[in-house]
This record gives structure tokens, C-alpha cells and sequence, in this order.
């Protein structure tokens, strides 16, 4: 009867560096094709450290100074006969800014990292309001959520409603937005606003939202309505003739 021998298999250096090379390339051809099929992004480790956008270095300061630089707000203060700076931001108390979507939520770093600028026209039917619109508050990437455009417009066409409606007070009744352009985040916008048509306790607003360069990228039509019952809202007329007084000037 034989004797059963066993076969031993013996690795050159050679031959375990061609199985090692032959994994790294297997392992590379994966990578690539999984980059390639969006199944993971990859992410240069160079630029790891590095901001993601400019905005992550801006204070509060420097966007409310690039605000007052720009060319529309250049336009207003040029033109102080025909122009006047509002506040934006309308209540007083800091428990209630702390509540409100936009003095509250929205105003923080990445997002409306500093408050807007309003310039209302001496005919209190035109107002300019020139705002930052950081990368957080997007939809699509790098794209400006258009639920946050609707709550801007619904915000700003307020203004020429409630300087202009009885008792200076006003609620949203309908508000219907077209979207033009890509709105790019993480820069200047300038959104124009002007009363249209006033009846009665009704106030009809257009508004449009530009880029730096003018290009509309979205416009809005706002109807508000002064309710019949004052003790829903109170006169606020007072309040919005201290408004004007904010800033210097008056018309």
C-alpha cells in the first residue's frame, strides 16, 4: 500500500507582490466605479480644513457692510429725497424676535447672517430691501430652498400692505410665487417691491427677487386684507410712524 504524501504550496516574494498588486487594482476599480455610479462622493483630504464657502469667515459686520455697498443700497442713500431706511426687522422684543421665524430662526450665521436692509420710497408704495442668503438654506445644492424665497416674499410684501392699509395692519391672504432662475445661495439678493392696486381693506403687492446682476429669479403676488374686527389686530399705526423714525430723515 502507498503512502499518502501531502502536497505543500510554497509562496516566492515574487508571486505574493503580484497578488498584492493585483488587489490594490481591484480595490482602485472599485473606488472609481462607485464614484463614477454615485454610490459615495469622495472627498480631497487637502481641502478638509479649508472653508467650504465664504460665508463660514464673514461676520455680521462685514455682510451688513456689503450690504450698505452695494449698488442698490448706493442708489437709496444717493437719493435721500426719494429714499428712506426702515428697519427690517420689526419687533422690539427680544422674546418675540426670538419666536418669529425670521428674526429667530432665520437670522443665524449661514443663513440671513445679517439683517436685511429696507430703503422705502417717499410714496410709502416702494420699497427695496437688499439681504445675504446663506448656503443652509438651501434645497437643492447650493440652491436656495424655495420655500424660503415664499417666506421672504411673504415677509417683505408686508411692507407697502401695512403702510398703506387701514390701521396699518394687514394679513396674508394669498400669495402666489413664480420661479424663474436657480437662485444661487451664499451672496447679495435685492428684492423690489411696490403696491399695486389698494381697495378698501385689500392691498394687492408685487415683488421680484434679483441676483447681483439683475436678473430676476423669482417675482411674487401677495393680496392682503385688513380685518373687519379691530380687536384681532390692534391699530398699529403709531408703531409704524416711530418706524420711520429709526434712521435719520424724514420725507
Amino acid at each position: 500500500m502507498g503512502v499518502a504524501q501531502s502536497s505543500h504550496y510554497v509562496f516566492t516574494r515574487s508571486m505574493l507582490a503580484t497578488w498584492a498588486g493585483c488587489c490594490v487594482l481591484f480595490g482602485a476599480s472599485l473606488v472609481y466605479v462607485g464614484a463614477n455610479q454615485g454610490w459615495f462622493k469622495l472627498n480631497k483630504a487637502e481641502n478638509s480644513h479649508k472653508p467650504s464657502s465664504v460665508s463660514d469667515d464673514k461676520s455680521a459686520e462685514l455682510i451688513a457692510t456689503q450690504l450698505m455697498q452695494s449698488p442698490a443700497a448706493r442708489e437709496c442713500l444717493d437719493n435721500p429725497d426719494e429714499w428712506k431706511r426702515v428697519p427690517f426687522f420689526w419687533l422690539t422684543s427680544e422674546e418675540m424676535r426670538k419666536a418669529a421665524f425670521l428674526p429667530g430662526t432665520l437670522h443665524a450665521p449661514n443663513r440671513l447672517g445679517a439683517e436685511p436692509i429696507c430703503f422705502m420710497n417717499r410714496d410709502r408704495k416702494q420699497f427695496v430691501t437688499i439681504m445675504h442668503i446663506g448656503k443652509y438654506l438651501c434645497g437643492h445644492e447650493g440652491i436656495v430652498h424655495g420655500g424660503v424665497q415664499a417666506a421672504l416674499f411673504d415677509e417683505i410684501t408686508a411692507r407697502p400692505a401695512f403702510w398703506n392699509s387701514p390701521l396699518n395692519v394687514a394679513l396674508t391672504a394669498s400669495l402666489k410665487i413664480n420661479y424663474r432662475r436657480p437662485a444661487i445661495a451664499d451672496q447679495l439678493f435685492v428684492v423690489r417691491t411696490q403696491l399695486k392696486e389698494m381697495d378698501g381693506r385689500k392691498a394687492v403687492v408685487t415683488a421680484q427677487l434679483e441676483d447681483k446682476k439683475g436678473n430676476i429669479l423669482s417675482d411674487a403676488e401677495a393680496l392682503y386684507i385688513t380685518p373687519k374686527d379691530d380687536s384681532l389686530v390692534p391699530d398699529q399705526s403709531a408703531f409704524f410712524s416711530k418706524m420711520e423714525d429709526v434712521y435719520p430723515g424724514r420725507f
